[in-house]
């Protein structure tokens, strides 16, 4: 692929994203240089500096540092004279683990990436089917506590044996309904 071609496809892209032309020329530059470095085969032996990643993924360099060791990357490369070097793979490892986290949570991103790069893909497959059946539950949690919320008739009210809060809604029904005690909407 051309240099021009390259350009050409970034450039729709970047205007959405980008507002601004003068903002627009030094990440184009940069995304035409990463693009076309990322896009080539891993058998040619392409490097990528901890800079490159970095800002391929609008991060810092101390965090592809961090990333690689916590295990969520695989271990860099090094050249003769100890610099990392990252390929390809890492910058696709690194866009899967900041796509995970908004969906899961970094704790559990972070283990899925771990459970990836030491090749255990089954546990892997096992950590988002978990993620996904407590997210299921935070849904229905919060359904129940919608629906009760929506089913109690506000009061009007008031004195020392008063327990509601500022909507009118009294604790002790509202913990019933939820099957917890009052105690624990009250902390």
């Amino acid at each position: 692929m051309t240099a021009a071609a390259s350009t050409a496809r970034v450039v729709p892209l970047m205007s959405v994203a980008m507002p601004s032309t003068v903002s627009l020329n030094p990440r184009l530059k940069l995304f035409r240089d990463t693009g076309r470095t990322m896009g080539r085969d891993l058998q040619n032996g392409e490097r990528l500096r901890p800079v490159d990643l970095a800002r391929g993924h609008g991060l810092s360099t101390q965090a592809v540092r961090n990333y690689e060791e916590a295990g969520i990357l695989p271990a860099a490369g090094r050249t003769p004279h100890g610099y990392r070097t990252y390929t390809p793979l890492h910058a696709r490892a690194l866009g899967a683990f900041l796509a995970l986290v908004p969906g899961h949570g970094h704790r559990t991103a972070t283990s899925i990436m771990r459970a990836v790069n030491e090749g255990a893909v089954d546990e892997a497959f096992r950590l988002i089917d978990e993620s996904h059946a407590q997210l299921l539950d935070d849904r229905r949690t919060l359904q129940a506590v919608e629906n009760a919320l929506r089913d109690l008739a506000p009061t009007t009210e008031s004195g020392p044996d008063a327990a509601s809060g500022p909507g009118g809604t009294f604790i002790g029904p509202l913990a019933g309904k939820l099957g917890i005690r009052p105690a624990t909407l009250r902390a």
